[in-house]
Protein backbone atom coordinates (compact mmCIF):
# COMPACT_ATOMS: atom_id res chain seq x y z
CA UNK A 1 0.00 0.00 0.00
CA UNK A 2 1.70 2.80 -0.82
CA UNK A 3 3.08 5.73 1.42
CA UNK A 4 2.22 9.86 1.76
CA UNK A 5 4.13 12.54 3.19
CA UNK A 6 4.27 16.07 3.26
CA UNK A 7 8.17 16.80 2.57
CA UNK A 8 7.78 20.25 3.88
CA UNK A 9 4.93 20.86 6.25
CA UNK A 10 4.06 25.03 7.37
CA UNK A 11 2.43 27.25 8.81
CA UNK A 12 0.72 30.37 7.41
CA UNK A 13 0.25 32.96 9.92
CA UNK A 14 -2.49 35.81 9.94
CA UNK A 15 -2.38 39.75 10.44
CA UNK A 16 -1.32 40.13 14.32
CA UNK A 17 -4.96 38.85 16.30
CA UNK A 18 -6.11 36.79 13.73
CA UNK A 19 -6.19 32.91 14.77
CA UNK A 20 -3.60 30.48 12.57
CA UNK A 21 -5.34 28.49 9.69
CA UNK A 22 -4.35 25.15 9.44
CA UNK A 23 -2.58 23.64 6.44
CA UNK A 24 -4.32 20.75 4.94
CA UNK A 25 -1.36 18.22 3.23
CA UNK A 26 -2.09 17.42 -0.44
CA UNK A 27 -3.93 14.21 -1.06
CA UNK A 28 -4.69 12.22 -4.16
CA UNK A 29 -7.85 13.18 -6.28
CA UNK A 30 -9.92 10.18 -4.89
CA UNK A 31 -7.47 9.45 -1.60
CA UNK A 32 -5.98 6.76 -1.16
CA UNK A 33 -8.14 4.02 -1.93
CA UNK A 34 -7.93 5.32 -5.90
CA UNK A 35 -3.76 4.98 -5.50
CA UNK A 36 -4.64 1.15 -4.88
CA UNK A 37 -6.78 0.77 -7.45
CA UNK A 38 -4.56 2.48 -10.03
CA UNK A 39 -1.34 0.52 -8.86
CA UNK A 40 -3.46 -2.76 -9.23
CA UNK A 41 -4.43 -2.02 -12.82
CA UNK A 42 -1.21 0.16 -13.80
CA UNK A 43 1.66 -1.62 -12.15
CA UNK A 44 4.21 -3.39 -14.60
CA UNK A 45 6.42 -5.20 -12.75
CA UNK A 46 9.70 -4.89 -14.28
CA UNK A 47 10.29 -8.97 -15.43
CA UNK A 48 13.68 -9.44 -13.32
CA UNK A 49 12.77 -7.66 -10.02
CA UNK A 50 9.74 -10.12 -10.09
CA UNK A 51 11.35 -13.41 -10.79
CA UNK A 52 14.08 -12.43 -7.96
CA UNK A 53 10.91 -11.33 -5.73
CA UNK A 54 11.34 -7.83 -4.95
CA UNK A 55 9.57 -7.04 -2.26
CA UNK A 56 10.02 -2.87 -1.27
CA UNK A 57 9.10 0.66 -2.34
CA UNK A 58 10.51 3.55 -4.33
CA UNK A 59 9.77 6.55 -2.60
CA UNK A 60 8.94 9.61 -5.32
CA UNK A 61 9.42 13.23 -4.24
CA UNK A 62 7.58 16.02 -5.85
CA UNK A 63 5.90 19.28 -5.96
CA UNK A 64 2.64 19.79 -6.17
CA UNK A 65 1.61 23.14 -7.13
CA UNK A 66 -1.70 25.76 -5.98
CA UNK A 67 -3.77 24.35 -9.54
CA UNK A 68 -2.64 20.31 -8.85
CA UNK A 69 -0.09 19.85 -11.41
CA UNK A 70 2.94 18.43 -10.24
CA UNK A 71 6.67 19.48 -11.23
CA UNK A 72 10.13 17.83 -10.03
CA UNK A 73 9.39 14.32 -9.82
CA UNK A 74 12.16 12.72 -8.80
CA UNK A 75 13.52 9.39 -6.86
CA UNK A 76 13.93 10.08 -3.32
CA UNK A 77 14.38 6.83 -2.02
CA UNK A 78 15.39 3.87 -4.92
CA UNK A 79 15.01 0.29 -5.15
CA UNK A 80 15.97 -0.98 -8.21
CA UNK A 81 16.42 1.04 -11.50
CA UNK A 82 14.04 -0.56 -13.36
CA UNK A 83 11.52 -0.32 -10.92
CA UNK A 84 12.53 3.46 -10.07
CA UNK A 85 11.53 4.21 -13.61
CA UNK A 86 8.27 2.30 -13.13
CA UNK A 87 7.38 4.11 -9.96
CA UNK A 88 7.88 7.48 -11.59
CA UNK A 89 5.55 6.51 -14.66
CA UNK A 90 2.89 5.11 -11.67
CA UNK A 91 3.25 8.28 -9.90
CA UNK A 92 2.98 10.72 -13.14
CA UNK A 93 -0.35 8.95 -13.41
CA UNK A 94 -2.09 10.17 -9.62
CA UNK A 95 -3.98 13.47 -9.84
CA UNK A 96 -3.34 16.39 -7.11
CA UNK A 97 -5.73 18.13 -4.65
CA UNK A 98 -2.68 20.41 -3.62
CA UNK A 99 -2.55 21.39 -0.13
CA UNK A 100 -4.42 24.78 1.43
CA UNK A 101 -4.44 26.79 4.50
CA UNK A 102 -7.97 27.73 5.22
CA UNK A 103 -9.47 28.31 1.94
CA UNK A 104 -6.75 29.21 -0.35
CA UNK A 105 -4.61 26.47 -2.42
CA UNK A 106 -0.64 26.69 -1.74
CA UNK A 107 2.37 24.83 -3.15
CA UNK A 108 3.63 22.29 -1.35
CA UNK A 109 6.63 19.48 -1.25
CA UNK A 110 5.59 16.20 -0.92
CA UNK A 111 6.35 12.68 -1.76
CA UNK A 112 4.85 9.02 -2.25
CA UNK A 113 6.15 5.61 -1.64
CA UNK A 114 5.54 3.18 -4.64
CA UNK A 115 5.26 -0.38 -2.84
CA UNK A 116 6.89 -3.26 -5.50
CA UNK A 117 5.66 -7.00 -3.61
CA UNK A 118 6.48 -9.87 -5.92
CA UNK A 119 4.21 -12.28 -4.02
CA UNK A 120 1.47 -9.90 -4.17
CA UNK A 121 1.85 -9.06 -7.72
CA UNK A 122 1.54 -12.52 -8.85
CA UNK A 123 -1.40 -13.11 -6.98
CA UNK A 124 -3.22 -10.06 -8.54
CA UNK A 125 -2.27 -11.42 -11.87
CA UNK A 126 -2.90 -14.85 -11.61
CA UNK A 127 -6.11 -14.57 -12.95
CA UNK A 128 -6.72 -13.36 -16.72
CA UNK A 129 -7.60 -9.52 -17.17
CA UNK A 130 -11.14 -8.34 -16.53
CA UNK A 131 -11.20 -6.90 -19.73
CA UNK A 132 -9.77 -8.28 -23.00
CA UNK A 133 -5.95 -6.29 -24.48
CA UNK A 134 -6.89 -3.46 -26.73
CA UNK A 135 -6.11 -3.78 -30.68
CA UNK A 136 -2.23 -3.80 -30.38
CA UNK A 137 -1.94 -1.47 -34.01
CA UNK A 138 -2.72 1.85 -32.08
CA UNK A 139 -0.15 4.02 -30.33
CA UNK A 140 -0.79 4.82 -27.00
CA UNK A 141 0.65 8.34 -26.26
CA UNK A 142 3.57 8.02 -23.29
CA UNK A 143 3.07 12.19 -22.55
CA UNK A 144 1.24 11.53 -19.76
CA UNK A 145 -1.09 14.59 -21.04
CA UNK A 146 -4.95 14.63 -19.50
CA UNK A 147 -7.36 15.65 -22.19
CA UNK A 148 -10.55 16.94 -21.61
CA UNK A 149 -13.53 15.78 -24.39
CA UNK A 150 -13.78 18.79 -26.60
CA UNK A 151 -9.78 18.25 -27.03
CA UNK A 152 -9.77 15.14 -28.17
CA UNK A 153 -10.61 13.76 -31.79
CA UNK A 154 -12.99 10.75 -30.30
CA UNK A 155 -14.26 10.45 -26.82
CA UNK A 156 -13.71 7.72 -24.65
CA UNK A 157 -16.54 4.85 -24.77
CA UNK A 158 -17.45 2.01 -23.37
CA UNK A 159 -16.68 -1.54 -24.29
CA UNK A 160 -19.98 -3.19 -24.60
CA UNK A 161 -22.57 -3.59 -27.17
CA UNK A 162 -24.33 0.07 -28.15
CA UNK A 163 -21.41 1.58 -26.72
CA UNK A 164 -22.46 5.34 -24.65
CA UNK A 165 -25.84 4.86 -25.87
CA UNK A 166 -26.36 1.27 -24.08
CA UNK A 167 -24.56 2.45 -20.59
CA UNK A 168 -27.05 4.07 -18.90
CA UNK A 169 -29.38 0.31 -18.84
CA UNK A 170 -25.81 -1.74 -18.40
CA UNK A 171 -25.74 0.37 -14.80
CA UNK A 172 -29.47 -0.08 -14.36
CA UNK A 173 -29.07 -4.34 -15.22
CA UNK A 174 -25.57 -4.32 -13.01
CA UNK A 175 -26.61 -2.44 -10.19
CA UNK A 176 -26.79 -4.03 -7.06
CA UNK A 177 -29.08 -1.30 -4.66
CA UNK A 178 -27.36 -1.03 -1.46
CA UNK A 179 -29.75 -2.61 1.53
CA UNK A 180 -29.42 0.42 3.74
CA UNK A 181 -30.43 2.44 0.59
CA UNK A 182 -33.15 0.61 -0.14
CA UNK A 183 -34.26 0.61 3.71
CA UNK A 184 -33.75 4.25 4.32
CA UNK A 185 -35.68 4.82 1.03
CA UNK A 186 -32.49 7.18 -0.71
CA UNK A 187 -33.14 7.84 -4.58
CA UNK A 188 -31.09 10.16 -6.19
CA UNK A 189 -27.74 11.01 -8.25
CA UNK A 190 -24.56 9.97 -7.91
CA UNK A 191 -21.75 12.22 -10.13
CA UNK A 192 -18.80 10.52 -10.57
CA UNK A 193 -15.55 11.66 -12.68
CA UNK A 194 -12.37 9.31 -13.58
CA UNK A 195 -9.44 9.16 -16.01
CA UNK A 196 -10.01 6.30 -19.12
CA UNK A 197 -5.84 5.99 -19.08
CA UNK A 198 -4.43 5.14 -22.66
CA UNK A 199 -4.75 1.48 -21.77
CA UNK A 200 -8.42 1.52 -21.06
CA UNK A 201 -7.96 1.38 -17.29
CA UNK A 202 -9.93 3.55 -14.80
CA UNK A 203 -7.90 5.80 -12.73
CA UNK A 204 -8.72 8.58 -10.39
CA UNK A 205 -12.06 7.81 -9.39
CA UNK A 206 -14.15 9.93 -6.91
CA UNK A 207 -17.51 10.86 -6.39
CA UNK A 208 -18.74 14.69 -6.83
CA UNK A 209 -21.50 14.64 -4.76
CA UNK A 210 -22.68 12.41 -1.77
CA UNK A 211 -26.12 10.55 -1.36
CA UNK A 212 -25.37 7.85 1.27
CA UNK A 213 -26.74 4.81 2.51
CA UNK A 214 -23.65 2.92 0.14
CA UNK A 215 -24.94 4.20 -2.89
CA UNK A 216 -21.64 6.59 -3.45
CA UNK A 217 -19.67 3.19 -3.04
CA UNK A 218 -21.88 0.96 -5.77
CA UNK A 219 -21.43 3.86 -7.76
CA UNK A 220 -17.31 3.48 -7.70
CA UNK A 221 -18.18 -0.16 -8.24
CA UNK A 222 -20.31 0.12 -11.32
CA UNK A 223 -17.40 2.20 -12.90
CA UNK A 224 -14.67 -0.39 -12.33
CA UNK A 225 -16.79 -2.96 -14.04
CA UNK A 226 -16.23 -1.15 -17.29
CA UNK A 227 -13.96 -1.61 -20.18
CA UNK A 228 -13.39 1.26 -21.82
CA UNK A 229 -11.96 2.27 -25.43
CA UNK A 230 -9.55 5.28 -24.74
CA UNK A 231 -10.44 8.47 -26.44
CA UNK A 232 -8.09 9.29 -29.79
CA UNK A 233 -5.71 12.13 -30.82
CA UNK A 234 -3.74 12.62 -33.58
CA UNK A 235 -3.80 8.55 -34.12
CA UNK A 236 -3.08 7.81 -30.64
CA UNK A 237 -4.67 6.58 -27.32
CA UNK A 238 -4.70 9.28 -24.90
CA UNK A 239 -5.30 9.82 -21.46
CA UNK A 240 -8.92 11.58 -20.84
CA UNK A 241 -11.09 13.16 -18.17
CA UNK A 242 -14.68 11.37 -17.80
CA UNK A 243 -18.07 12.10 -15.84
CA UNK A 244 -20.69 9.78 -15.55
CA UNK A 245 -23.95 10.32 -13.50
CA UNK A 246 -25.38 7.01 -12.12
CA UNK A 247 -28.77 6.90 -10.95
CA UNK A 248 -30.42 5.19 -8.00
CA UNK A 249 -33.99 4.63 -8.39
CA UNK A 250 -36.23 1.98 -6.60
CA UNK A 251 -38.61 -0.38 -8.43
CA UNK A 252 -42.41 0.96 -6.53
CA UNK A 253 -43.44 -2.08 -6.68
CA UNK A 254 -40.72 -3.58 -4.57
CA UNK A 255 -41.31 -0.56 -1.53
Amino acid sequence: MPRFAALTPFLFLLTAGAAAQSFTAPEPVGGKQAVNWLLEQEQHFPPQALAAGVNGEVTIAFSVLADGSTQGMRVQIPLDPACDAEALRLARMIRWKPASVGTQAKESDYSIAIPFNAKRYKRLHAKPPACPPLDGTTPADSSFTLYPDRQVDSIATPRIPGGLQALPQYLANNMKYPPEAFRLDIQGKVSIEFTVEASGSVSNLRTLNFLGGGCDDEAMRLARTICWRPAMKNNQYVRSLMKLDILFRLNPSLR
